[in-house]
C-alpha cells in the first residue's frame, strides 16, 4: 500500500486519512502530530474547496492547528502558530458565507 503522503499528493484523501491518523495518533497526538493533521485537513479542504464538505475539513484543520498552537512556549511562537489557526478558520468561514 502507498504511503499516506503519496495518497494525499494523488488527491486520495479518503484512502490516506486512516493511515495518517494511525501514524499521528500512534505518538502523543499533540505537538507536531496535531500540526501534521492540520496540514492534512487543510490540504483536503483546498482540494475540495467548491464542495459543501470543505468547511468541515477546514474546521478539522483549525482544531488541530489550535491544539498545536496551545503548546507554544513563548509569545512569538504562539503568534506564529496562530497564523495557521486563523488561516484555517478564515477558509471555513468563507465556505460558510458562500453556502
Amino acid at each position: 500500500m502507498a504511503d499516506w503522503r503519496e495518497l494525499m499528493q494523488a488527491g486520495e484523501f479518503v484512502k490516506a486519512e486512516e493511515a495518517m491518523l494511525a501514524e499521528t495518533e500512534g505518538r502523543d497526538g499533540y505537538g507536531p502530530d496535531a500540526e501534521t493533521r492540520g496540514w492534512f485537513y487543510e490540504s483536503w479542504g483546498d482540494a475540495i474547496a467548491s464542495s459543501p464538505e470543505a468547511e468541515r475539513k477546514y474546521m478539522d484543520a483549525y482544531n488541530n492547528f489550535a491544539i498545536f498552537a496551545s503548546w507554544s512556549t513563548s509569545g512569538g511562537e504562539g503568534t506564529a502558530r496562530m497564523m495557521d489557526v486563523n488561516r484555517a478558520l478564515k477558509k471555513a468561514e468563507d465556505c460558510r458565507s458562500k453556502a
